[in-house]
């Protein structure tokens, strides 16, 4: 079910963030722990083994923090030209980062970094064809994470096909990696909405459309986050602002 005010006779409307400021700094935040994130995908083992990813193949730390960088360089950029909107600018970052995280011990920092552009074009074509299809994706997690993820598993297998393995598992290839963004895909998608789907009949999913209409933190916040008028004195009263139209 979309927010309400989301489609109007079927046409999708823009719903404006409350403090844009706010929502980029919170984006922000996420791209940071990325780095963080990705970098805990690799392993130093001391020795002559060094670092390793999870699966055990050689790589170094500079890899990932670089590639993280450039990908995220080149999603800003590319969701930039795509939209010239601010929201879409920052997401894009998460998006550049996603795009190259499967392949991050493997590509070089050129490649991550055209890579993260050309696959902003593509989130943000997934989410205007999500808006005509009546689905309200309200923070762009379905075209950013969903589908920039499953073409980046895809596109390891275009860029890197050949890679050799360790311990005599099959070198990467590009039917491997689609069978798997295949596999990833579905056993994301269904639980996900099965669970959904028993939210929804409990009726716990969504919360009611008064709420909705009044805004979360009228409701769940006892104090008011975002004063809109400020009494010029303290002898100011209600009926004093009423009078003079503040």
């Amino acid at each position: 079910m979309p927010r309400v005010g989301k489609f109007i006779k079927g046409v999708p409307q823009q719903i404006k963030a409350h403090n844009l400021p706010m929502t980029l700094i919170g984006l922000m935040m996420i791209i940071f722990g990325f780095f963080g994130f990705l970098g805990g995908c690799i392993i130093f083992n001391g020795g002559e083994t060094g670092w390793t990813t999870i699966y055990g193949t050689p790589t170094n730390l500079s890899a990932f923090a670089f590639n993280t960088l450039m990908g995220f360089a080149g999603g800003v950029i590319g969701c930039y030209i795509a939209t010239r909107d601010p929201f879409w600018t920052m997401s894009g970052g998460l998006v550049g980062i996603i795009s190259v995280a499967a392949g991050l011990d493997l590509y070089d920092p050129g490649l991550a970094f055209i890579i993260a552009i050309c696959v902003s074009f593509i989130a943000v074509a997934a989410a205007k064809k999500l808006e005509k299809m009546g689905i309200d994706d309200a923070v762009g997690a379905v075209a950013v994470h969903g589908v920039t993820g499953f073409v980046a598993v895809i596109l390891v297998g275009v860029f890197a096909g050949g890679t050799p393995n360790v311990d005599g598992n099959p070198a990467i290839s590009l039917y491997g990696q689609t069978i798997c963004a295949i596999a990833i895909a579905v056993l994301g998608f269904v639980p996900g909405y099965v669970v959904s789907l028993i939210l929804k009949k409990c009726n716990v999913l969504r919360v009611p459309t008064n709420v909705e209409d009044l805004g979360l933190d009228e409701v769940e916040i006892l104090a008011h986050p975002y004063p809109e008028t400020v009494p010029s004195s303290k002898n100011t009263t209600t009926d004093d602002l009423a009078t003079t139209g503040a």
